[in-house]
């Protein structure tokens, strides 16, 4: 255990002490879990990717639903509000599951549904709002759909979040500042006029 972890998991002196003699405390069991969840989510994951690789969305779609179930419920809560005992493999987790949520997003785009798409894209950015694929799958989805106002602002909103985020590779900013481009003409013009980036491109982490 380390020095914080100690510390959570004991009321007293005396329970310190019986500790050699006494079952797993309940923070080293989760702990634990978050090991295994990790290592189901990454397998999960990378299966999806695999078929969202091959076009097969469907199949896609399914695995990454199986990582996100695997994911303990604890780690899926609204931003700011994480467990009280961190982890590294927690946060890992956390992390993981944003990314999963982002890859159905896509797996969603690539079965043209949109709604779906841009459920998945905002709560993976509300997981990680640091992650600049959410925000941009987000912009994408609302492009997907039917020509409304509010729908442009919001594509407009994401995509400069996205090109906010430090961890934008420099090779994708041009195709985010194109889809703003896009979104923006749409919300001047109320129409698209602009070509979007090819979705089938979009790859998976």
């Amino acid at each position: 255990l380390d020095a914080a972890a100690a510390l959570s998991c004991s009321a007293s002196g005396s329970r310190l002490l019986m500790a050699a003699a006494s079952p797993p405390a309940p923070h080293e069991a989760c702990l634990a879990a978050d090991e295994a969840a990790l290592a189901e989510v990454t397998r999960l994951k990378a299966e999806g990717n695999t078929h969202y690789s091959d076009r097969h969305f469907e199949q896609a779609l399914s695995a990454y639903s199986l990582a996100l179930a695997a994911v303990p419920e604890r780690w899926l809560a609204s931003k700011g509000s994480p467990p009280a005992v961190l982890s590294a493999a927690g946060l890992c987790l956390r992390q993981q599951a944003a990314v999963v949520l982002a890859n159905r997003a896509a797996a969603n785009m690539g079965l043209r549904k949109a709604v779906a798409a841009l459920a998945d894209a905002q709560r993976a950015a509300d997981l990680d709002p640091a992650y600049w694929k959410a925000h941009w799958r987000c912009g994408l989805a609302l492009m997907m759909m039917g020509v409304r106002i509010e729908r442009s602002e919001q594509a407009i909103a994401a995509f400069k979040r996205a090109l906010s985020c430090d961890g934008l590779p420099p090779a994708e900013r041009e195709n985010v500042c194109k889809a703003l481009e896009a979104a923006e003409h749409r919300l001047r013009e109320g129409r698209d006029a602009l070509d979007m980036p090819d979705l089938s491109e979009c790859v998976v982490s």
